[in-house]
């Protein structure tokens, strides 16, 4: 069924639900071990690598939702099932919230339960061999080099593919959202409303990740020969912050904008890709810092000849920080500082990708520099006409 060994844990103080779901789970061809309680099941998944643990609510000592939690901080690659019944103290958002990855009612019939954990782990395998393939061509980037013509013409038919069925998409996903909304003006019960607010929100979610398909397939083909315009520097910079103050302000950090005195402030050349640029560095940086500031900062790089200038752009934030092992990849794209950020926040890991794209496009680079729980800067170029 899958190209690796997948195994369970089973969680459960119940001892005839807890036979009955692992007799389900055997049947079904799967290794799997059990405990009877939150306590035993934390020690299970700190021995042993999990790839689903399906686990009851309601149980002494720790709960289904304590558990969610230490998955989440101590195995993010690990999926949790959550087996619920009647809980008053959780609803089913509230665990999904928490980053279960489904639920089940009790009582269950043996192939309900075996659909959802098969399409998790259908899904894990698909990762895994996507992940395996990166991993080849990096290691046959050598390789590739000689096949130069015939790899710029698989991009371009990746480029075609990913715009041609991101278009599909929207309009099966605009029926469903707008559906959805014609239902939310219904009467519904609360049972119901909570459905309804989970399809919604799953939604959003895939109608992000099509936009942002679509946006990195539109950077792919751009043309590079767009007329430059004149603009102020200043009014693009002020414009960003504006656009993240009252985001900001919520969540209790300070915008900082800091222009060196000598940076000329009429200029040249396409602000909409370097408003595009700061505003995905700055969102980036919002989303992961939960205190502190986040300072935007511009100086000159280099004067260059015909009254060209290499201004240098960085938006440094005081939030948690990237690996040392990771800063090399980031900027690819499909890439994220770390697994648990698939996780943490929705994306495609494709930000990034996207805005290496836009620093090249302003003739210029991007880097960053980062030390975890210290915050991280991140850095570009942008060359520029000085009228």
């Amino acid at each position: 069924m899958n190209d690796f060994s997948p195994s369970i844990l089973i969680v459960d103080d119940d001892q005839d639900h807890l036979a009955l779901v692992a007799r389900y789970v055997e049947d079904a061809g799967y290794q799997y071990a059990v405990a009877e309680d939150g306590l035993k099941a934390i020690d299970l998944i700190k021995a042993e690598n999990f790839s689903i643990i399906i686990t009851d609510m309601v149980m002494p000592t720790l709960d289904g939702m304590q558990i969610i939690k230490f998955v989440k901080g101590y195995a993010p690659l690990t999926n949790v099932i959550v087996m619920t019944g009647y809980s008053k103290n959780y609803s089913y958002i509230d665990v999904i919230k928490a980053g279960a990855s489904d639920f089940i009612e009790k009582p269950f019939p043996q192939d309900e339960l075996i659909a959802k954990f098969s399409r998790i782990l259908r899904e894990k395998s698909i990762f895994e061999k996507l992940r395996r393939e990166i991993d080849s061509h990096k290691k046959t980037s050598s390789a590739l080099l000689i096949a130069k013509n015939t790899a710029e013409k698989a991009n371009e038919i990746k480029s075609s593919f990913i715009n041609t069925i991101s278009h599909e998409f929207l309009t099966p996903m605009n029926g469903i959202m707008g559906f959805s909304e014609i239902l939310a003006g219904t009467e519904l019960d609360s049972r119901q409303k909570e459905f309804l607010e989970m399809i919604q929100k799953s939604s959003d979610r895939l109608m992000l990740l099509i936009n942002q398909l679509l946006d990195f397939s539109r950077l792919e083909s751009r043309q590079k020969n767009k007329k430059p315009h004149f603009f102020s520097l200043k009014q693009v910079l002020e414009s960003v912050l504006t656009a993240f103050q009252e985001k900001a302000k919520n969540k209790g950090i300070a915008l900082e904008l800091l222009i060196n005195e000598t940076v000329p402030t009429d200029l040249s050349g396409d602000p909409e890709i370097l408003k595009r640029l700061l505003h995905d560095l700055t969102d980036n940086a919002l989303k992961f810092t939960e205190h502190g500031r986040i300072q935007i900062k511009v100086q000159i790089q280099e004067i260059q000849p015909d009254n060209f200038i290499l201004l240098h752009f960085s938006v440094k934030d005081s939030g948690c920080g990237i690996p040392t092992d990771k800063q090399e990849t980031i900027f690819e794209a499909f890439t994220q500082a770390e697994n648990y950020l698939t996780r943490s926040h929705e994306g495609a890991g494709l930000g990034l990708a996207v805005c290496k794209k836009l620093a090249k496009q302003l003739g210029g680079d991007i880097w960053l520099t980062s030390k975890i729980h210290k915050g991280s800067s991140f850095h570009f170029t942008a060359k520029f006409l000085v009228p």
